[in-house]
């Protein structure tokens, strides 16, 4: 019977999930690019709103590591599923660079994140904590030693010390007696975190706003880290030539250069010798995606040169000859001559409508979105080398 149920639910899965995540990153995408409007527009949301930020970043990197993982090794092809398919994402570039662009704003913006939480740690926080405290009985005088340590380090925090270059936030300490106040109330016959879950509740919630004022850094590698990417590099580099080829997504190109800067994320203390081999692949893979973008942005340029250039030799006096020949043989022989039609120089600028796009058009919507994505960042840091 279970062997029936698993069959079933693989079965299902099989047939639905491709299409179910495909969905997903299609939401994401318009999530993402809304969140990244208002929080580049309005940058003081990024303290209230950091939750939801970094909830979009984890559920953005879930969807491609999917993705990434099926698409290197597909379940077996049943009936008409067209699986392959929907493991073939050419909008991934568009959610990549999103996740590029949140990233930055909350390291741009830090300060006015730290400038929120320890605001709300003193102000709300730690008075909530302080009167939870008399309300609760705690078993021994050891817990009460330490939440009343928790309570007056959070409350001693000050707007003052953001803005001291000199100062850094360090609650580490905090967090390890947070961890430590669960194992003492959890163990025992009488667990007292179980009957005091609004507790649990609030000193959770002290222990992430702890973590956006001194670990801003290591929740942004936690929640949107893509250095996966180094070990399935068949797939990293078919997506950027997909996007390369595929004018709609030209100006999100970047997020694959700036992806490489990641790599460095993945190495573990562990196994020294990885760390060589994963910084060569980084530097190869960033030096050949800024080579590939910049000899496509050489042969659009190439391209539009040889169109004008076509355009200017059109105005050349010999192309004239056909149009005064036919004016003077108008009133030869045949009464009714068959009118030449000669495409005149600026023929090209007239149009129906705006819709009907010329080559030129094309060539230059192709470089304009190129362009954008080769200025979007001055530099970009992979390992101790700068990419300008």
């Amino acid at each position: 019977k279970k062997v029936g149920e698993v069959k079933e639910c693989y079965n299902t899965a099989v047939t639905t999930a491709a299409a179910n995540h495909r969905e997903r990153r299609k939401f994401l995408r318009t999530a993402l690019k809304e969140l990244v409007l208002i929080c580049s527009d309005q940058p003081g949301l990024l303290g209230p709103k950091a939750l939801f930020v970094f909830m979009g970043l984890c559920f953005s990197r879930d969807e491609i590591y999917w993705l990434l993982r099926h698409n290197e090794n597909p379940p077996p092809r049943q009936g008409k599923v067209k699986l392959q398919e929907d493991l073939v994402d050419r909008y991934l570039p568009e959610l990549l660079f999103h996740m590029e662009e949140l990233r930055s704003l909350v390291r741009k913006y830090s300060q006015v994140i730290q400038r929120y939480y320890v605001q709300y740690l003193a102000g709300y926080d730690a008075v909530a904590l302080a009167q939870m405290i008399q309300n609760t009985a705690v078993t021994s005088e050891e817990d009460n030693v330490l939440l009343s340590s928790i309570c007056q380090k959070i409350s001693e925090l000050s707007v003052d010390n953001v803005e001291d270059p000199d100062h850094v936030f360090d609650f580490l300490g905090l967090r390890l007696d947070w961890g430590r106040l669960q194992s003492y109330l959890s163990s025992g016959k009488n667990p007292v975190l179980a009957q005091q879950k609004d507790l649990a509740a609030l000193l959770n919630t002290v222990s992430f706003h702890t973590r956006m004022v001194d670990n801003l850094d290591e929740m942004i590698i936690e929640t949107s880290d893509l250095s996966l990417f180094c070990f399935y590099s068949k797939f990293f580099e078919d997506n950027f030539q997909m996007c390369l080829e595929f004018p709609a997504q030209n100006r999100f190109i970047i997020a694959f250069p700036l992806i490489c800067g990641h790599f460095s994320n993945i190495t573990n203390e562990l196994c020294p010798e990885e760390r060589i081999h994963i910084r060569e692949r980084s530097l190869s893979v960033i030096n050949l995606f800024l080579d590939e973008m910049s000899k496509e942005a050489k042969n659009i340029i190439t391209t539009v040169c040889d169109e004008q250039c076509t355009l200017s030799d059109r105005l050349l006096p010999k192309h004239c000859a056909p149009m005064i020949a036919q004016v003077v043989n108008k009133k030869k022989r045949d009464k009714t001559p068959k009118k030449l039609e000669f495409e005149k120089p600026g023929w090209e600028s007239y149009r129906k409508t705006r819709e009907d796009l010329t080559t030129m058009d094309k060539l230059h919507m192709a470089l304009t979105e190129l362009c954008y994505a080769i200025n979007y960042c001055a530099t970009i840091s992979v390992w101790e080398y700068t990419f300008a």
